[in-house]
């Protein structure tokens, strides 16, 4: 277990990862930006907390794809299923930030940010398994997809895009679930596979 740290870096890359997401949450909350876009309007006023779980992501995808390929492809420890707990242990750090943070400050946003980290990371971990260390970018991407095209008006997001939905959505909420179990589920089955 030690050497599995050690090699995926998760004693470093991922605690900084996690310090700056707490900064983040506590930060922004409930500010906005308004960003351009392709709707009728020309511009949306979006929560800044859309892209708060990005450095997170970006720590989580350092420490997976810090590995030893001979010792991963040769050893009899259980690397997918330690894999998959650092995943999971991502996205639950995430749910407990933004559910203390919105307690706390009594704010809407920090709330959506473990279904909005659950589900950038299963689209991540789905781009990983087909493209390796560049479906870093997948998060980044969706987010400004979301921005550019994805509202109907300024306060209205199409159900496709998930993360800009109120906390209580259920479709989100289902999809962004869906997405993430996808993601562990293939990342389980490509965890041998050297990129």
């Amino acid at each position: 277990m030690i050497w599995w740290l050690k090699a995926r870096q998760a004693h470093t890359g991922l605690p900084l990862a996690v310090l700056a997401l707490l900064v983040l949450v506590m930060t922004v909350q409930d500010l906005h930006v308004v960003l351009p876009s392709f709707s009728l309007t020309g511009e949306n006023k979006l929560p800044l907390m859309l892209f708060v779980p990005i450095p997170l992501l970006a720590g989580l995808m350092l420490c997976l794809e810090s590995r030893l390929p001979a010792a991963e492809l040769t050893g009899t420890r259980r690397i997918a299923v330690l894999d998959l707990t650092l995943s999971v242990g991502t996205v639950a750090v995430a749910q407990a930030a933004g559910a203390v943070v919105g307690h706390w400050y009594d704010t809407v946003h920090p709330e959506q940010l473990g279904r909005n980290t659950a589900f950038l990371v299963g689209l991540m971990l789905c781009g990983r398994a087909l493209w390796g260390q560049p479906a870093a970018m997948l998060p980044v991407l969706w987010a400004a997809a979301v921005t550019m095209v994805g509202f109907r008006s300024p306060r209205d997001p199409y159900p496709w895009t998930v993360i800009p939905e109120a906390s209580g959505t259920w479709y989100a909420t289902t999809g962004a679930a869906l997405l993430f179990l996808v993601g562990l589920a293939a990342q389980f089955f490509t965890a041998r596979r050297v990129s």
